[in-house]
């Protein structure tokens, strides 16, 4: 998943990447009237092999000020709400807004978390949240992440985090930063 804000003209980051790798279609969307920015729309953007994932969720932020933790989790929320209704498992998101510099890392991924908890708790399902964040703050992401697993645990759902721990110079694995977030055992649901 990626979301870009109204006036992010060039696109900027989850965004830009995706539409380098997209030769430039996400732009040529915004630029025709399919993509705007504005907040809470979506749009499923296939990818080819383009990109690891198959598709490509698209999703407006709205306006960037003021933008802080607030936002950055109601952004989420949003994003993975779009992402769970289209009845996706697994997806990969790029903290709301990170290339504004607004919010740091850490408090970054745990809004961004405690938006993905109010949304996996909203529609009871559950989910695996792939946290993009650049290598060098993978660490201060996990303490962020490692800060939302109470808030986690208070509304039922168990947060399983990535075990970072690594020697130096060894390669990063590929399922670095990914967060399972799982709904406990409802009789309703009828699934663990």
């Amino acid at each position: 998943m990626a979301g870009f804000f109204e006036t992010d003209r060039p696109l900027r980051g989850a965004a830009s990447r995706a539409d380098w790798r997209l030769c430039g279609m996400l732009s040529r969307l915004v630029a025709g009237g399919w993509l705007s920015g504005a907040a809470d729309e979506a749009l499923l953007v296939p990818t080819g092999t383009r990109l690891r994932a198959p598709r490509l969720l698209v999703v407006g932020l709205g306006r960037p000020s003021p933008f802080g933790a607030a936002e950055v989790s109601r952004a989420a929320a949003s994003m993975l709400g779009h992402a769970l209704d289209l009845g996706l498992e697994s997806v990969a998101l790029a903290i709301p807004g990170e290339w504004i510099g607004a919010v740091p890392i850490r408090p970054g991924a745990e809004a961004c978390t405690r938006g993905a908890i109010e949304a996996l708790a909203e529609r009871d399902r559950d989910a695996c949240l792939r946290l993009l964040v650049p290598e060098a703050a993978c660490g201060r992401a996990l303490r962020g992440l490692e800060a939302a697993r109470s808030r986690a645990r208070a509304t039922g759902i168990e947060l399983e985090l990535p075990d970072l721990e690594r020697t130096p110079g060894e390669p990063v694995r590929p399922n670095v930063g990914a967060t399972s977030l799982r709904s406990p055992i409802s009789p309703s649901a009828g699934r663990s």
